[in-house]
Order: C-alpha cells, then structure tokens, then sequence
C-alpha cells in the first residue's frame, strides 16, 4: 500500500507539471529549432505561396560576404567593451562610497537603484529628449557655457557615445547592486589586519578589497556583456540606428531584416551567428576568469 502511495504521488506531480513542462518547450524549443531549419531554408514572407526551400548554405555565405553585418557587429563589440567599462567603474565607485559610513546610507542606495526600475523604452524617450539638437537641456547648457551644440544624434561618433550614456546611466545601479553585496561580504578582519600593518586606504583597496571583489566582478561584468550583446531597445527609439548604420547592432540588424524586409531566413542566419559569437565570448571569459580567481587563490568559482 505505501509503495502504491507512492506511485499515486508522484504520478500527480507529473501531471501538474506536465502542462508547465509542455508549455515551455514549445515556446522555447520549437522556435529553436525552427529557426535551425531556417538558416538552411529560403522563407520569405512576402512570397509565402512558394513555402519554405531548403538551399544549403546559402545564407551562412551571404552572411560572411555582408559587409553591412560586420559593420553592425563591429559597432556592438564597441558598445559592449566601452558600455560595460564605464558602467563597472562608475558602479564600482558608488559601491565604495555606499559601503562607507555616511548620513541617509539608505536612502542613496535605494535612490541610485531608481533608474534600473524603469523600462528601457521610458528611459530612451527621457534620453531623447535630453540630447534634443534644438530643445534639449544639454544642448541649452551646452550653448550658454561653450557657446556650441553638439550634434549629438546625428553625429556618427558622437550618436553611440549618447546611447552608451543613457545605457550606463540605467544599468550603472545595477553593478552598484552586486559590486556593494561583494563589499559588503569582504571580512572585516582583512582590511584591519592591512590597516594595522600600515597599509594606505590605496593599498587596502589595491591588495585586500578589489582582489576579494574579483569573483563578484567577473560574474557581474559578464551578466551586462551578455545583456548588451542582446541591446535593441534603446538604440531603436534614440537613434533608429542611425545616422546611416552608425549605431545599428546586431539585434537590429536581424529585426530589420526579418520584420522590415521580410527576409525570416537570413534574420535567423544572423541571430545564430550573434548566439555563436556570444557563446564563444562567454567561454573564453569564463575560463579566463576562472583561471585567474585559481591563481589568486581565492576559492571561489568564477
């Protein structure tokens, strides 16, 4: 009877589960694999009475001949490396300043995390405001001080360096957030055994806090690489990708071409290119951290 019992309950775990189970494999497996089947296939949606063509490799050439790619690729690898630097410094820098003793200690830590709170969307709309060329209060204060406005959404280089503000100014709490869990978890009896042999607040951050920061900052630096990898939102409502392609990434790329022009087979072409390309820049970091969290001796997974 027991056994039997048994067997009932976990049978009706089973099938409470089952539809959950079932649910997500079809909204996350199925598109995988079709969208597989369709870098190898020619499916466009404005000639769908020709159905889906298998054509080989076909759009894994086009892709390495499209010079418009590797040009939207190029321009995300520069958000990405610049984008992620600033915000880990900047995240860094407050994390310091928040773990200190200081007045409202609290209140700054949750005001800080307001602009991570707030859609991508809203945030780029705030944003293209600021950088308005005729209404923008930056531009205002940008001509009373220096007698100049900056172009700054049509300014090819001066766009992406926009978009990579608005970005750091919405994730930069974000690395704040895990950067002060990681001060916070350094023992105290580290920093006052540096401090009693003599050690400047430069040397206990330089030998006793940031090496001990290492495992957390790893971690926290590929998170946002990853999710920047992906970006979209913000560049689509500041710039459109614009001026020309200057601020175009991959992911916008791939919506345009499969959206815009239609074109869902070489979309998916392009989006398991940028999944190949992140896979293998989250490898080689991993492994790279992890070697170095090894060598320094500090036990903990990178």
């Amino acid at each position: 009877m027991k056994i039997r019992a048994i067997r009932y309950t976990q049978m009706s775990k089973a099938i409470f589960i089952l539809p959950t189970a079932v649910v997500i494999l079809v909204l996350s497996l199925f598109p995988l694999v079709f969208s597989l089947i369709l870098t190898f296939s020619r499916w466009h949606l404005s000639r769908l009475q020709e159905g889906i063509q298998f054509i080989g490799l076909e759009n894994y050439l086009r892709l390495i001949q499209d010079q418009r790619l590797w040009g939207t690729a190029k321009t995300t690898l520069i958000f990405v490396f610049f984008g992620v630097s600033f915000q880990y410094l900047l995240g860094l820098g407050l994390a310091i300043l928040l773990n200190q003793k200081i007045k409202a200690r609290s209140f700054f830590r949750v005001s800080f995390l307001i602009p991570m709170m707030l859609t991508p969307v809203a945030v780029a709309y705030m944003g293209k405001m600021m950088f308005n060329e005729t209404m923008g209060p930056l531009n205002d204060i940008s001509s009373a001080i220096l007698g100049v406005s900056p172009p700054w959404l049509t300014d090819s280089t001066l766009a992406l360096v926009s978009v990579m503000i608005v970005d750091t100014w919405q994730w930069t709490p974000f690395m704040m957030l895990i950067l002060l869990a990681g001060l916070v978890g350094i023992p105290e009896e580290a920093i006052e055994a540096a401090i009693v042999d003599g050690a400047s607040n430069w040397q206990v951050f330089r030998y006793v806090t940031f090496p001990l920061l290492i495992p957390v900052s790893s971690t926290v630096i590929l998170i946002r690489a990853l999710e920047m990898f992906k970006v979209i939102d913000i560049i689509t409502v500041l710039t459109g990708g614009g001026p020309g392609t200057a601020t175009e990434s991959v992911t916008l790329y791939t919506y345009y071409a499969g959206i815009k022009n239609f074109d869902l087979s070489y979309a998916s072409t392009v989006a398991y290119a940028l999944l190949v390309i992140v896979v293998i820049f989250a490898t080689i970091y991993s492994n790279t951290s992890r070697r170095i969290v090894n060598k320094m001796g500090l036990g903990v997974e990178a």
